[in-house]
């Protein structure tokens, strides 16, 4: 499998980080400043199962809280388990951003710090050089590393525009090593872009069109387009382009004022297509109290809109 040519000697660059669909709900996976944006406590559930009918194939798992402990200052914290293959992640994240009133709009920093937890077993490996000694068969490597994050994020009720980096420290994974040979995986930068703004159409439709750009040193950019729409603030539905890549189908509920479940299909359009049939992906979000139990201008000025019918505030996806 291609995530084997991590093991030669030497470094070799690649997407390093798992790849979900619905980054546009799920932003401090990628973007720490992210923390707190919207004001009261929010957990979120996330699954993704890529490639469907490879063996091995990628399964990522997450779950993370992030909220506000006073009007400038914001905290989350996420656990994240990615599996490929015979090699498994487990990413412990804490992060915290910063709050700054812009009058018009918020402007946001972050920091995030991570313990990357990665092991190897050797005994679900098939070498074709039994000599070769990059991978010792029939053995479990594990090795801690840590690394950091750093994002900015600046946002109100009618766009947001996003800039982060990960893994900035680029820790270097040593699986095996002996007098002659090393096995060597280099944690490599990624930088992400990403922006989107909400347009009303007929009251109760809001469409939100939104891009991310992502770079590794090394390999293409990626780049999704993406346009959500949503109605009465209760249902999602959308449509994105990830370059060169696939299709993606998503769609979702929101119910009982507080839980949002969505899901989303990736139709692959490379040609990767003939050999797998897509990669699945749900997202489950709960709104939770604000334990602080103050009301801010933050918590309606830039994130909520007042709808004069049912005499609330309406909150975006």
């Amino acid at each position: 499998m291609i995530f084997l040519f991590a093991f030669f000697s030497g470094h070799i660059y690649s997407q390093q980080l798992p790849q979900f669909s619905q980054r546009m709900i799920d932003v401090m996976l990628y973007n720490p400043a992210y923390a707190g944006t919207k004001g009261h406590p929010v957990t979120i559930v996330h699954y993704r199962s890529q490639w469907l009918g490879f063996e091995k194939a990628p399964v990522t798992q997450s779950v993370s809280i992030n909220g506000k402990i006073n009007r400038i200052m914001g905290i989350g914290a996420y656990l994240m388990k990615d599996e490929i293959g015979p090699s498994k992640s487990l990413y412990i994240n804490l992060c915290y951003s910063h709050h700054i009133d812009l009058n018009k709009v918020a402007l946001v920093f972050g920091l995030g710090g991570t313990f990357i937890h990665y092991g190897i077993d050797g005994k679900q490996i098939t070498i074709h050089e039994q000599n070769d000694n990059a991978v010792q068969l029939g053995v479990l490597d594990k090795v801690w590393k840590s690394d950091f994050s750093f994002g900015t994020y600046l946002y109100n009720d009618r766009f947001y525009f996003g800039i982060s980096s990960q893994q900035l420290r680029k820790s270097k994974i040593k699986i095996f090593l002996d007098d002659d040979k090393q096995g060597i995986i280099p944690l490599s930068q990624h930088h992400y872009v990403t922006g989107g703004y909400f347009v009303t159409l007929l009251q109760n439709f809001q469409l939100e069109p939104s891009f991310l750009v992502g770079k590794v040193i090394g390999t293409p950019f990626q780049v999704d387009l993406n346009l959500n729409v949503q109605y009465m603030q209760k249902f999602l539905g959308g449509i994105s382009y990830r370059l060169n890549d696939a299709i993606i189908i998503l769609a979702g509920v929101k119910f009982m004022e507080k839980y949002k479940f969505a899901y989303s299909y990736d139709l692959v359009i490379s040609n990767l297509r003939n050999y797998n049939s897509g990669s699945h992906e749900i997202i489950f979000t709960v709104d939770m109290p604000d334990i602080t139990n103050r009301k801010s201008r933050w918590h309606h000025e830039y994130k909520y809109d007042f709808n004069p019918k049912t005499n609330r505030w309406r909150e975006r996806w």
